[in-house]
């Protein structure tokens, strides 16, 4: 796929009505990336800048990486989460350089990102992407994931000024980051869906420029996945197109974010349970990485809504103070149920992601929703094409629980990890769960 091109549509008027506001002006994916990235350093006429990896990508990219451009190199821990505690040593690290420095560059996957944009945002400052494996799409959005005293939360950052990948480098990179990158890629099925949904249910807005983007995303990725066939895993020039792909794919995407300003266009009841399930309020913390984690939600909700759809009704109507009693939400939600609560109706009920619904919504939103539900993918076909490319697809491989009682508090109470209208919170406000 041509991302610059595909780029260049969004910078006139697009179709939906709006401006796109684009942050990142340059996308390269190639060989010997440092080489354009140090051009890019002198042209934009920076001198003091540094290399931010962690223990994992130091050694395979940030030390030659800081070598190759004369620039210091930070190393935190390879196990750092996004949280308010690593920023924070960030932070020291930062301010003991004999330089300050003008720009960081994020050198290494998901988390390692989220911890970089969220330090720019702090500071003022611009960063590059360096990532080190396809494994997330969040490398070009301005969404940093971040978990702040124990809520998983989604805080408006910074998005990189230009992205550079070296297919030398992320190509090579354990096969389980490049399943969970396709995970987080299939996943957009389901959020596109509850986009969709939304959209019958309130009206909300949706860009139909960036929801094509998307579904061309996933188009690009099951076509090369069915190209390479067995050979998706070998070592060879089918498992680099396979790879390369699998980048291509989550750089846009993590666009489409950029260019929304939200990830509607990428995050949907899926990523809501991966945030449950991160937050750990009814699991242990578990070592799944991000897109296992999507992954996995996504073959979960797809037969789940399938069959959620033949009970769908109108009219829609749910009493807020039913729905978001605390003592409803305490026994799960423990400690963070206040952020919950403020998650969810910021300014009141009439803040809450459902209050768009009309009482009397049309019979015909009825019919738009059964409609999108029947467009997904079976199961059947998901599954496959995760199980080829070495994903994660059941509970207990990522730890947790395989029971009745397990997926249906999942189910019941990860909708109100955002608030965001999706099928999954739909159904859990009509008690359809």
């Amino acid at each position: 796929m041509n991302i610059t091109e595909i780029l260049n549509r969004f910078k006139s008027p697009c179709r939906c009505g709006k401006t796109h506001t684009l942050i990142t002006d340059t996308v390269y994916i190639g060989d010997n990336a440092a080489q354009p990235l140090g051009e890019d350093i002198r042209r934009r006429g920076f001198v003091h800048g540094v290399v931010i990896a962690d223990t994992n990508t130091a050694p395979i990219a940030g030390a030659a990486l800081a070598d190759a451009l004369s620039l210091p190199l930070l190393t935190l821990p390879g196990d750092a989460h996004a949280t308010e505690v690593i920023c924070a040593d960030l932070q020291n690290m930062l301010a003991a350089l004999p330089d300050a420095p003008q720009f960081y560059i994020a050198c290494g996957s998901g988390s390692l990102h989220d911890i970089v944009r969220y330090t720019a945002c702090e500071n003022d400052l611009p960063f590059y992407s360096y990532p080190t494996a396809a494994s997330v799409d969040g490398f070009v959005s301005g969404i940093a994931a971040m978990t702040i005293r124990g809520t998983k939360v989604s805080y408006p950052s910074r998005s990189p000024i230009a992205l550079y990948a070296d297919p030398a480098v992320f190509a090579n990179a354990p096969e389980r980051l490049t399943a969970s990158g396709v995970g987080d890629l299939l996943g957009k099925y389901i959020c596109l869906a509850d986009w969709r949904i939304a959209r019958a249910l309130t009206g909300e807005e949706i860009c139909p420029a960036l929801m094509e983007l998307e579904y061309a995303v996933i188009d690009e990725l099951e076509a090369v996945i069915a190209d390479a066939g067995d050979d998706i895993r070998a070592a060879g020039d089918a498992h680099t197109a396979y790879v390369c792909r699998v980048m291509e794919g989550l750089v846009l995407s993590g666009l489409a974010i950029q260019l929304n300003g939200n990830s509607r266009p990428a995050s949907g009841a899926e990523h809501h349970l991966s945030h449950f399930w991160e937050m750990a309020r009814i699991n242990e913390d578990i070592p799944a990485l991000h897109g296992e984690q999507v992954g996995i939600a996504s073959l979960l909700l797809l037969d789940y809504y399938k069959n959620a759809a033949k009970r769908f009704a109108h009219p829609f109507s749910y009493n807020p103070d039913d729905l978001f009693a605390r003592e409803k939400l305490m026994p799960v939600y423990r400690e963070l149920t206040d952020d919950i609560l403020h998650e969810n109706m910021p300014g009141g009920p009439d803040t809450c992601s459902l209050a768009g619904i009309a009482h009397n919504a049309p019979l015909t939103a009825a019919d738009a929703v059964r409609e999108v539900i029947a467009s997904l993918p079976s199961h059947e076909k998901l599954l496959s094409e995760m199980k080829l490319c070495g994903c994660k697809t059941t509970l207990s491989e990522i730890a947790l629980p395989e029971t009745p009682d397990f997926l249906s508090v999942s189910l019941r109470f990860a909708p109100y990890a955002r608030n965001r209208l999706t099928f999954l919170k739909y159904l859990e406000a009509q008690n359809l769960i």
